[in-house]
């Protein structure tokens, strides 16, 4: 077992962040989290965390999965001095989305885990995604038994199944996803696994590429769009700079970041194209590009620049905070 004591870090808030679907807390404080074909249990108490490994796996494996060597008071830092320098309306609200978020950080996940993962998540809800995920895991996965006090069961002996590998899926065919609630990702996911094989398993290269090159890749394999590879890049590759945007962000980032006179231009617009005085929110939203999006990604997150995805992580969890409050 290792002990430490860490700052900027809470497990409840990770697990619910959306950027990790095979973690669960059976009990208060205590939780499983699995990894390909790893698990580990953690307790938390304030800021000491329990890891219930070898002192050499968590070095050689869970200190960077949980990204414990970045400095992320240092982040909450900017975002106070970014809010004392700007007096645009997100200033104070990425200034207080940063310290509420602060200690979530951004788990540095297996690249393929992450792919089919994200692919399942499109268009489903957090408790679906993990549902499928288990699914696909019995199926395919390894089989392990282990005596715990922690995971999906309360104590005793647990059976749990290792994340699938790529030739398990595709030796499978093209029906083999069949009843496991995938809908039209069956098709995704194998052809994923597929050229993913085909390939010659791409992690390595990835890790090798620019940020530009493994996003242009990723955006190759079947059922992998923008939001999806930014998943990939921020969770597996782990590219923080990498900043997913959803329905929730494109909220954020027109509700606090685009000015009114901005507001007023293109909403003039879209009532003109529309024909119609009524304008809802997801229309507006709907009418900017990805592009757009990221220009005012730019224009107003530099000062993170190289940790972006960090601080989208954040206000992503605030904002949903914010909406439960």
């Amino acid at each position: 077992m290792v002990t430490k004591q860490i700052k900027f870090f809470n497990l409840k808030k990770i697990m619910n962040s959306g950027q990790i679907f095979r973690m669960y807390e059976p009990e208060d404080g205590r939780f499983a989290v699995y990894s390909g074909n790893r698990r580990l249990e953690l307790v938390q108490k304030g800021d000491n965390t329990e890891f219930f490994c070898s002192p050499n796996e968590f070095e050689e494996y869970w200190e960077d999965y949980f990204d414990l060597k970045r400095d992320y008071g240092g982040i909450v830092q900017k975002a106070g001095d970014y809010a004392g320098t700007h007096s645009i309306g997100g200033a104070e609200f990425l200034k207080k989305a940063c310290i509420y978020g602060a200690d979530i950080r951004i788990l540095k996940q297996d690249i393929w885990e992450m792919m089919i993962s994200f692919i399942i998540s499109q268009q489903k809800q957090i408790p679906s995604i993990r549902k499928c995920i288990e699914a696909l895991c019995e199926r395919f996965g390894e089989k392990h038994i282990v005596t715990c006090n922690t995971g999906k069961v309360e104590s005793g002996e647990e059976v749990w199944y290792g994340f699938p590998d790529a030739k398990s899926i595709a030796a499978a065919g093209p029906d083999g996803l069949k009843g496991l609630s995938l809908g039209y990702r069956e098709r995704y996911i194998y052809e994923t696994a597929v050229k993913y094989l085909k390939d010659g398993i791409p992690d390595e290269k990835l890790k090798g590429m620019e940020s530009a090159e493994v996003k242009k890749y990723l955006l190759t394999f079947t059922g992998i769009g923008e939001k999806v590879a930014d998943c990939i890049c921020l969770f597996g590759v782990g590219l923080a700079d990498s900043f997913p945007i959803d329905v929730h962000i494109k909220d954020i980032l027109y509700r606090e970041f685009v000015g009114d006179d901005k507001k007023k231009e293109v909403e003039t617009l879209l009532r003109k194209k529309s024909g119609t005085a009524e304008l809802s929110r997801k229309k507006v939203l709907e009418s900017l590009s990805y592009q757009d999006y990221m220009k005012i990604i730019s224009e107003n997150f530099s000062v993170f620049d190289g940790v972006r995805g960090i601080v989208q992580q954040w206000i992503f969890a605030y904002e949903l905070y914010s909406l439960r409050a």
